[in-house]
């Protein structure tokens, strides 16, 4: 069987992400969790806004998916493909051996931080679908922001400050835009504002570009496979503040003529997004399921 793996990115973790991993992650994982996350790892009664941070969204995402790819991975085919969306990239990097679970929970904490540093005020994302590219640009232009995903022909996310993004959401409403969505991330992810921060995360990821990975790695840049280390961790360091072209990212991904596609959460946007471009190619995403042995099941009769 040909299975392929999407990794989720930021903005739809909540709490019940939160109290799966306390109950489910293994000793180890969950004492690194207790130091890298502090502020919400111990506390009862944790809200969906506590999950906002950078500090907190990013190792507690990437936990979450390498915790649940550890539970999948001996009933798992080995993947034709891996890709992660954003932060997903870390977890995809991470399933194919790029570095262990644990350098990949520190690797996350450097992120954030080095992410957060070169924000001075609010920030963030804002989605816009049903405009067409050269809408969004113009928009983006004469409101002083950056494109930093393409989804389709006519999604897009743009990053920069919060009053830039106030004013393309309602510019984008009243050119007759389907949805406008203020995004749950707080820097200008994939822009030109995090230029420092992608130098400073490629120095952290140099100890890991050695080796071969298990299996090809797709840029969520372009959709371009990495096969090795070192092809992986630039691309890492690099989207951070590049124009991320997610549709490009699956037309690699459909490419390598998936019979399957499982997106490893939180949310299902991923598994949404395939359906509505490969409708013969079943796809679904963890969050489906209530337990992992319906994950497996679902996969098991794919094959």
């Amino acid at each position: 069987m040909r299975l392929a793996i999407l990794f989720s990115g930021q903005g739809n973790q909540q709490p019940e992400h939160l109290r799966r991993l306390r109950a489910e992650a293994p000793p180890a994982l969950a004492a690194a969790l207790a130091t890298a996350i502090p502020s919400v790892w111990h506390d009862a009664e944790v809200t969906p806004a506590a999950l906002l941070a950078n500090r907190v969204a990013q190792p507690l995402i990437f936990a979450l998916q390498a915790s649940l790819w550890q539970q999948l991975r001996p009933g798992l085919p080995r993947p034709v493909c891996v890709a992660g969306y954003s932060l997903g990239e870390m977890a995809a990097c991470c399933a194919a051996g790029a570095f262990s679970v644990d350098d990949g929970l520190a690797l996350c904490g450097a992120r954030a931080q080095l992410m957060d540093a070169c924000v001075a005020g609010p920030a963030g994302l804002l989605a816009i679908v049903g405009l067409p590219a050269a809408a969004v640009t113009a928009l983006a232009a004469e409101c002083g922001l950056a494109v930093a995903i393409r989804n389709g022909p006519d999604h897009f996310v743009l990053g920069g400050p919060e009053a830039d993004l106030a004013q393309a959401a309602s510019l984008a409403e009243g050119q007759g835009a389907a949805r406008v969505v203020r995004l749950g991330v707080t820097t200008p992810s994939h822009t030109p504002w995090l230029a420092e921060a992608s130098r400073a995360f490629a120095a952290r990821l140099q100890p890991f570009s050695a080796g071969r990975l298990a299996f090809p790695v797709l840029s969520a840049i372009d959709g371009r496979p990495a096969r090795h280390g070192a092809d992986a961790t630039a691309a890492l360091a690099r989207q951070i503040s590049t124009t991320l072209d997610w549709a490009a990212c699956l037309d690699a991904v459909a490419e390598m003529q998936p019979d399957a596609v499982l997106e490893i959460g939180p949310g299902n946007a991923l598994a949404r997004m395939w359906s509505e471009r490969e409708t013969a190619v079943p796809a679904r995403a963890t969050e489906d399921f209530r337990s992992v042995e319906g994950i497996l099941a679902w996969v098991q009769a794919r094959a």
